[in-house]
């Protein structure tokens, strides 16, 4: 009995003992996971702060607004090399204006003034458009289909230059230039140059005794291609008649006071035909199409280019940078008897993006949005980089890394004292026969005296 009794009392303490261990254990559970939070609620803190800073550095980055879709009719070659600039602005705009949709068509050269024309005529011009800061673009100005930009621009027009953001039109600012342009360049390989013999000509008279040895090497002396109507008055015509008529003649025709069939207009039509004859430009070059000429210039058969400063942005990607440094930009050579000044040059201010007349409201707000956009210093840097283009923003541009073309490009403004682009100042049917005309010369089709009597009929 006594046996039975002490081995129940042995039972009962035990199982006591264990219940007691077992209630601590469990606590020690319960209590681990809370000091576990404890020890992690710094780090959670920590996940939770770095998103909402990740939020507020991508909010000054991106500004949200109402559902915008934009039309947008732009001037591009898709194929040429300009066209990584223009995505990689679009995709910078995208990033920081996600609300607004740009609906793109691209065109080029006439196809694109054929485009815009048909549009304006049937009323259904796009939202915003590239144009011209007068000639090409005229007819929409006198038409009043285009929004004055200025009071958009407000105080943001003091960080422009001032030579971009001069009225265009009327008083208006039409487009919001990416440059000032300069439409003549005459770009110059000096180690071929070397390679032959030769050295930077000086004058006209020097330029021409050069066509026969360059021309015996097998190669163009001036490449120029002409098959678009609009290259040679733009890149060279307008600055020859700054040259040889010189700047007083222009500005009494554009006052209606002198007449194309003065002898200073027929002498600088007289001196394209010359060029023809003599040789500095062939006649293959007439059947050049535009894109054909920094490929041909970049790989040696020319010495010289005559072309815009644009096309810095074309013939730079072909070269690199050590080769750069044999390429110089100028301008024509002196010509005996000129009436303009030694050295000049044509400029203008650039093109770039205007507005649909009309616009009101998140529609207008969208439209300017890009206009400043892509004449501000986002997409001007950009188009540093990509193509060499000095901007119309004043900026900074000295830590870019640019090509050397592009440094010698921005050099080139401050060397050249510039004149009258024609397409910029004359409208209508006499600036449609020049470019025909022009041709004709190059074919024989045509001669000076003719070609003057047409477009001063047409005025």
């Amino acid at each position: 009995m006594k046996k039975s009794l002490m081995w129940l009392l042995i039972m009962l303490l035990t199982l006591s003992m264990v219940a007691t261990f077992s209630l601590a254990g469990c606590k020690e559970e319960e209590a681990a996971p809370a000091e576990e939070e404890e020890e992690a609620a710094p780090a959670e803190e920590e996940e939770e702060v770095a998103p909402a800073e990740e939020e507020e550095a991508v909010e000054e980055e991106v500004e949200l607004g109402p559902e915008v879709e934009l039309i947008v009719l732009n001037y591009l070659d898709i194929t040429s090399p300009e066209a990584a600039a223009w995505d990689e602005t679009v995709e910078k705009f995208q990033a920081k204006y996600p609300n607004i949709t740009l609906t793109i068509e691209n065109s080029f050269d006439e196809a694109y003034h054929q485009k815009l024309a048909a549009l304006a005529a049937a009323g259904d011009l796009p939202d915003v458009m590239y144009l011209w800061p007068g000639g090409r673009s005229a007819e929409l100005y006198e038409n009043e289909l285009v929004e004055d930009l200025f009071p958009f621009l407000g105080a943001d027009k003091d960080n422009y230059a001032p030579a971009a953001v001069a009225p265009q039109w009327d008083g208006k600012l039409m487009e919001l230039p990416i440059a000032v342009t300069a439409t003549h360049v005459m770009y110059v390989n000096t180690a071929l140059l070397d390679d032959l013999g030769l050295s930077m000509p000086a004058t006209y008279d020097e330029l021409v005794a050069m066509a026969e040895p360059i021309t015996a090497a097998g190669l163009y002396p001036i490449i120029m291609p002409n098959k678009s109507a609009w290259v040679m008055q733009s890149c060279f015509f307008s600055a020859l008649v700054g040259r040889i008529a010189g700047q007083d003649w222009l500005d009494a025709l554009i006052a209606g006071e002198a007449s194309f069939t003065d002898q200073e207009f027929v002498d600088s039509l007289a001196f394209v035909k010359e060029l023809w004859d003599n040789g500095l430009l062939p006649p293959q070059s007439i059947q050049l199409e535009y894109g054909d000429g920094p490929n041909l210039f970049a790989t040696g058969r020319s010495p010289f280019m005559i072309d815009g400063d644009w096309r810095v942005g074309a013939v730079a990607p072909l070269l690199t940078a050590e080769e750069q440094a044999d390429f110089e930009l100028t301008v024509f050579p002196d010509i005996e008897g000129q009436a303009g000044p030694s050295g000049s040059t044509s400029t203008v201010a650039a093109t770039g993006f205007g507005m649909k007349k009309g616009l009101t409201g998140d529609k207008a707000d969208a439209a300017w949005k890009w206009i400043s956009f892509f004449a501000g210093p986002e997409a001007a840097a950009i188009r540093l980089i990509e193509q060499g283009m000095i901007p119309s923003y004043l900026m900074d541009i000295s830590g870019f890394d640019i090509d050397p073309l592009a440094v010698k490009r921005g050099a080139f403004y401050g060397e050249h004292p510039g004149t009258y682009v024609l397409d910029d100042k004359i409208t209508g049917d006499p600036i449609t026969i020049l470019n025909d005309g022009l041709q004709e010369l190059a074919l024989g089709n045509t001669t000076p005296e003719k070609l003057a009597a047409e477009m001063e009929a047409a005025r």
